[in-house]
């Protein structure tokens, strides 16, 4: 709530005072006695108070009075003319029509000319009542003419304020509108440049970090390890046969699959909780085609050898969906630690040379499933009890392959 809609609320306690002093003060006509101006200053702060709660309150977003302006006017009118003309044995009408005039003023910029017109409506009610003998009843002339002069002035004040209230709801319609606009375009601008700093530090193609930027990140990652004594390993992620694969299945569908492989590793990345900067940056780069580099901050060789398990039953026990159908891709991944005191070219070069022993690894196994088995000798078959004597203790007992 800002200072100037407490502004306004101050100074409906000093319309109070003043209201509250007129009716008291033989200033304009005979004063309250002590105890109608003690009950006068009891209600006043009572209606402060609620007016105090109210202010904010979801009752007064519904009725569309967040700041309560009109429900303090309209209980300074019924204070200070209602419960006075109730008080006073002689109420008198320029004291109600002050009251109507400073309470409608002290709210104008904040009411609408509906709300101008609802406590003219309620001034009315009161000042009707409380000089009723003056006005119909046939009172003295003097009587007669003020109340009527009271009144005819009411009204014409009525439609001035109901003239300003209507500029001042037009200025505060014309000022949402421009703190709509304003907000709306904020987030134009940041939305572009949300637009611009993705085209500038991502790969459209798989939204993986560029190569620059990633290792910068990693420049980052590297400090905060120095600084913190922390572990930090690194990783390189190949997509195994690459190049045969864009060779078949064109450019578009390794798109879609180097995409949905920079996804599934930046998922597992993100599930292992290895990004500690809270920013939501994903710690994955473009390092070549089919080739992407991983940042494991907090997470030492042993832990990064874990996490390259996971990237591989990620991506290599489910098949890729593209246009030409369901792949199936498989990862090579080479992890190694950083040491303090290692420079990052001297880091990159070491998980390129891990990356190659994965791959002379996985090389080695392949060779080794394809190879063929070596044959044994054939089973001899017995054809009497001293030969199968003989193959029970020779060939049955002893391997086969």
């Amino acid at each position: 709530m800002n200072n100037t809609n407490w502004n306004t609320y101050y100074a409906g306690l000093g319309m109070y005072l003043i209201c509250i002093a007129v009716a008291a003060l033989p200033i304009l006509s005979t004063g309250l006695e002590p105890k109608g101006t003690l009950e006068l200053i009891a209600a006043a702060a009572l209606a402060s108070l609620f007016v105090a709660v109210y202010r904010g309150s979801l009752a007064a977003r519904t009725l569309r009075d967040p700041n309560g302006t009109f429900a303090q006017a309209l209980l300074g009118i019924g204070v200070c003319e209602g419960l006075y003309s109730v008080i006073s044995v002689d109420p008198r009408p320029e004291v109600l029509f002050t009251a109507f005039l400073l309470w409608t003023a002290v709210g104008l910029m904040h009411l609408s000319p509906r709300e101008v017109v609802a406590l003219f409506t309620v001034h009315t009610g009161i000042f009707i009542n409380a000089t009723v003998s003056a006005l119909f009843l046939g009172g003295s002339a003097e009587k007669h003419a003020e109340a009527l002069y009271m009144i005819t002035l009411s009204v014409v004040m009525t439609g001035f304020m109901y003239w300003r209230a209507t500029d001042y709801t037009r200025v505060r319609n014309e000022k949402s509108r421009l703190r709509q606009e304003n907000s709306r375009q904020a987030e134009e601008i940041e939305e572009a440049k949300q637009r611009i700093h993705q085209l500038t530090v991502q790969d459209m193609d798989t939204i993986a970090l560029k190569y620059p930027f990633f290792k910068e990140e990693l420049g980052r990652c590297k400090q905060r390890a120095d600084r913190d004594g922390q572990a930090l390993s690194i990783g390189l992620v190949s997509i195994d046969h690459f190049a045969a694969l864009s060779q078949r299945h064109g450019e578009m569908v390794m798109k879609q699959v180097t995409r949905e492989v920079v996804h599934r590793v930046a998922r597992v990345v993100g599930k292992a909780s290895l990004n500690d900067d809270g920013s939501g940056h994903q710690p994955v780069g473009k390092v070549g085609d089919g080739l992407f580099g991983i940042i494991l901050p907090h997470i030492n060789r042993q832990g990064a050898a874990a996490c390259a398990e996971k990237l591989h039953a990620a991506v290599g026990h489910q098949s890729i969906r593209t246009l030409a159908g369901a792949l199936d891709v498989t990862l090579t991944v080479g992890i190694c630690e950083y040491y303090p005191g290692e420079t990052l070219d001297e880091v990159l070069r070491n998980v390129g040379r891990e990356l190659e022993r994965a791959r002379m690894r996985e090389l080695e196994e392949l060779q080794a499933a394809a190879r063929p088995r070596a044959q044994g000798p054939a089973v001899k078959a017995a054809t009497c009890a001293h030969e199968l004597r003989l193959l029970h203790e020779k060939e049955y007992e002893s391997p086969l392959h």
